[in-house]
């Protein structure tokens, strides 16, 4: 009886299992209408109609198991396919955990020729994480996670955790573009993609290109030869903001975080990409790169833009370690901006005296090099090779070049060098200057504080370091993560760190007589609207004497001036209150507290001007506390003004006279000071 029992209940056990594999899958409408329930994803898909007349979505239930599934899963091309008419396959809402996956040789998810698939990893659609895996362990050329051929157009790849096996030669990607009719406008975003030979693969042909991908967000770790490979046909590529890694290298000489073969006139968007950590086992002389490409296409445009790359693996024998390389003698245009690039670490191997460990390296003759506020640093050491911030090393010097408002530093060994151009180093920005002219001539040689070795933010003392501002590039509005580029004075490199405010240079305050003159200069000013000047004898309360506008924004050396007149004997102190335009303020002091001294004598200057019209100024000073009286006399000796009648504190004083109601002529003044008395003669002249 028992057995009996056990039986049965195998046998209900079963038939529930076969019969909750059979729905586990869901078709519904794009408004979200169930149409029927299936036993694999391949099965629904089969099931849409073509040509389609409305949008799909495929839900993967909680109790899918794949056992019904055939691998590959090959989704091939449903007409009229389109924006509007598009198939999603997801997780359904609550369906966290769910794992495809298989050894296939010939991969996991195939889109044969299929247009507007969206593959959703979040359950339900919704949110930011992932609830679907997709993995296949396979070796061999053919073994990818997924496969995009034969003219896959207007796919969606987004939110997957994708996993392949890692290998360094003949191995598979774990998403891979093939051949066949280009697959184009596909978008790969938001997916953590692990292993491969490369993370991802773009093959196609010279006449049948993969044409206009775009691969964004994503975290690429733990490949065995490239995060980002352009095989070969690739054209038009945007790689933007994705994070591209390994937490431990297999034997490749070559690694790069992404590398690329081009079309002729196309053009590739590099942009916001973290590029760290890259790293081999072999024992060979090896090549590690960030960015790089060995011969771009003519006519070829690069767009390299806020990307960081931080390289400082010791464990391998290198011949090259480079940030961003781009070599080959075609004339394609190379825009390199507001990039940040660190290279470290104990160096093995290579050739004596090469240039191939750099933070950006070319050696193109016929390119067109757009190279500015990029930060270079090489603190790598030992090893045969230069270990160089910046190498620009063509044969011949190129004729279209704009190289300027760099920052390039090395340290650490004699063989290190801030820049090399053509073929010579250099650590002396001056002789830099002087080699490079009229390029580089605002470029500068300087350390710089990281917020660590692989995150390259700016942190103190470099940010807020005025020596930092660069040019504004009009069409590159945003930094690394997304922050708004100051209009002005924007930041050399990938971060746009804490906005450089108003560089005063200098502060200086002299004493002449009883006047007291300012000066002050800026090296770089920032919405600078101007600065209030105030002043404190001895210990009385500030007060404020004047007001000197600003530059506003200036990259320009700017030099003020301001003179406080007529003061009484005593200790003057100074400060400036520098305004911006937004309201906010910043005081700088002046050093030193200015004396003001009692005269030695006492003594009437001569006016000036002189002759006049219709205005002059008599200075005169007095050493005791003393009734002074200053008349004005026509040549008659008639008195024709009183200028002072008053007991005056020792010390230099000036008055002005103003002559709008006397007639043209000569005058005398007149000062008496006790028994002292003082005559000068002047001229009016209208």
């Amino acid at each position: 009886m028992k057995s009996v029992l056990m039986s049965l209940f195998s046998s209900l056990f079963c038939i529930s299992f076969l019969f909750g594999q059979a729905g586990s899958v869901e078709l519904r409408t794009g408004g979200g209408t169930l149409v029927n329930t299936y036993a694999s994803i391949q099965e629904a898909y089969n099931t849409i109609p073509s040509p389609m007349t409305q949008a799909y979505i495929i839900e993967i239930l909680s109790s899918y198991n794949q056992s019904s599934e055939t691998i590959p899963i090959t989704l091939t091309q449903k007409d009229s396919a389109s924006a509007s008419y598009t198939i999603t396959i997801r997780p359904a809402a609550g369906n966290v955990g769910e794992i495809i996956s298989g050894n296939s040789t010939n991969s996991i998810l195939v889109l044969n020729g299929a247009d507007y698939v969206i593959f959703d990893g979040r359950p339900g659609g919704v949110g930011t994480g992932t609830g679907l895996k997709i993995g296949n362990l396979a070796t061999g050329s053919g073994a990818n996670t997924i496969l995009l051929q034969n003219g896959a157009t207007n796919n969606v790849i987004r939110n997957l955790h994708l996993v392949n096996n890692t290998q360094n030669t003949a191995g598979p990607r774990t998403i891979m573009f093939g051949t066949g009719a280009g697959s184009s406008f596909n978008s790969i975003l938001n997916n953590k993609i692990e292993g491969g030979r490369s993370g991802i693969g773009i093959a196609g042909t010279s006449t049948t290109p993969c044409d206009k991908n775009v691969i964004r967000n994503n975290e690429i770790f733990n490949w065995g030869y490239a995060g980002i490979w352009l095989v070969s046909g690739a054209a038009s590529t945007d790689i933007d903001s994705n994070v591209i890694y390994q937490r431990a290298g297999v034997s490749s000489i070559i690694v790069s975080g992404i590398i690329m073969s081009t079309i002729a006139g196309s053009e590739y968007n590099i942009r916001k990409n973290w590029i760290y950590d890259l790293k081999t086992t072999s024992t060979s002389s090896s090549s590690l790169r960030g960015i790089y490409s060995a011969g771009p296409a003519a006519g070829s445009i690069f767009n390299i833009q806020n990307n960081m790359v931080s390289l400082v693996d010791s464990t391998a024998s290198v011949q090259t370690i480079t940030g961003i390389e781009f070599l080959g003698t075609n004339a394609y245009t190379l825009n390199i901006y507001y990039n940040t690039c660190f290279i470290a670490g104990l160096h093995t191997g290579g050739t004596a005296g090469a240039t191939t460990s750099a933070g950006i390296r070319t050696n193109a003759a016929n390119a067109t090099f757009n190279i500015k506020n990029n930060i270079a640093i090489n603190k790598r050491t030992g090893g045969n090779v230069n270990h160089l911030g910046f190498a620009f090393v063509p044969a011949t010097l190129p004729t279209n070049l704009d190289i300027n408002y760099n920052n390039f530093f090395a340290s650490g060994s004699a063989n290190n060098f801030a820049a090399f151009w053509l073929n010579t180093g250099y650590n002396t920005v001056n002789d830099y200057k002087t080699a490079a002219a009229p390029q580089e001539q605002n470029t500068i040689f300087k350390d710089v504080s990281f917020n660590s070795l692989v995150d390259l933010h700016l942190v103190a003392p470099s940010d807020g370091d005025p020596d930092l501002a660069g040019v504004p590039i009009p069409s590159i509005t945003t930094d690394f993560d997304g922050q708004l580029r100051d209009l002005v004075l924007p930041y050399r490199g990938a971060d746009e760190a804490t906005t450089i405010p108003v560089e005063l240079t200098s502060f200086v305050g002299t004493v002449d007589g009883n006047k007291i003159i300012l000066t002050w200069t800026t090296a770089t000013e920032t919405n600078n609207y101007g600065f209030e000047i105030s002043r404190k004898k001895s210990n009385n309360e500030w007060e404020k004497i004047g007001f000197i506008n600003g530059a506003g924004n200036s990259l320009n050396v700017n030099s003020y001036r301001f003179v406080d007149e007529n003061l009484s004997v005593g200790s003057y102190s100074y400060r400036l209150k520098q305004i911006d335009y937004s309201g906010s303020y910043k005081y700088y002091d002046l050093a030193n507290v200015l004396e003001v001294g009692v005269p030695d004598k006492i003594e009437l200057m001569q006016n000036y001007p002189n002759p006049f019209n219709p205005t002059t100024k008599i200075e005169y000073t007095i050493n005791i506390r003393e009734l002074v009286t200053i008349k004005i006399y026509d040549v008659l000796g008639k008195e024709v003004k009183t200028l002072v009648n008053e007991v005056k504190e020792p010390g230099r004083y000036t008055i002005e006279l103003d002559g709008k109601d006397l007639s043209s002529g000569v005058y005398y003044y007149q000062m008496k000071t006790g028994e002292n008395v003082s005559v000068k003669k002047m001229m009016l002249i209208k």
